[in-house]
């Protein structure tokens, strides 16, 4: 009798920790979702003849409003961004923002019937407080593209915080190593301006986004 008072008293102490978590979880899909249905919408108007300029300024309401760019800033900065001052990281975060629309804008330059698929999603191990979305892009033609996303909770709330290309190629992870050597030669200064200069090369085609 004693064991069953105890187990129902836990059942009700966790019911609320697990209804929140749940929360979360549905909450974090619908951050994915939201920029697939940005992405989709900017797709079909590439399609139609939107230019760079044009697709840009649609998506990057939503790619804002479902990504922490500066939180991103800061991890692709590694140990760099505790030396810069509070002007500088305000700047490479901007220009991180920048550089991100940019290089969705020259990725999304058509449609071909393609269609995202959020397959699932799971909480990650405490005290990560954040949650892996998987999902797909399903193309007509091809093998379905895994992409997965990190979503963890920021000032902002829920936010996209890494992208996991093939299910296991981190974006930060692989932005990181590139910002190093930038970072340890020409410090913030550098990255400011290597950032911007990928912007303008996308914006103008003489860089391809990957």
């Amino acid at each position: 009798m004693k064991r069953v008072l105890v187990l129902t008293l836990l059942a009700f102490l966790l019911a609320p920790a697990a209804k929140a978590l749940a929360q979360t979880v549905d909450q974090a899909k619908a951050v994915v979702d939201s920029l697939h249905a940005a992405m989709l919408e900017t797709m079909k108007a590439a399609q139609s003849g939107q230019n760079f300029q044009a697709r840009y300024a649609k998506l990057t309401p939503s790619l804002e409003k479902n990504y922490a760019f500066a939180d991103m800033a800061r991890i692709a900065s590694g140990s760099h961004w505790a030396s810069f001052s509070d002007d500088e990281k305000g700047k490479v975060a901007k220009a991180y923002a920048r550089m991100s629309a940019s290089t969705y804008a020259a990725r999304l330059t058509g449609f071909s019937g393609e269609r995202f698929e959020t397959l699932g999603a799971e909480p990650l191990p405490a005290p990560a407080q954040a949650v892996m979305v998987s999902s797909q892009i399903v193309r007509p033609a091809d093998k379905p593209v895994p992409i997965s996303y990190r979503v963890q909770q920021t000032a902002d709330g829920l936010r996209i915080v890494d992208v996991y290309y093939d299910g296991a190629v981190s974006e930060l992870a692989t932005q990181r190593s590139q910002y190093l050597s930038i970072l340890r030669d020409k410090g913030s200064t550098g990255l400011l301006a290597r950032l911007n200069e990928l912007a303008d090369d996308l914006a103008t085609g003489k860089a391809s986004a990957k």
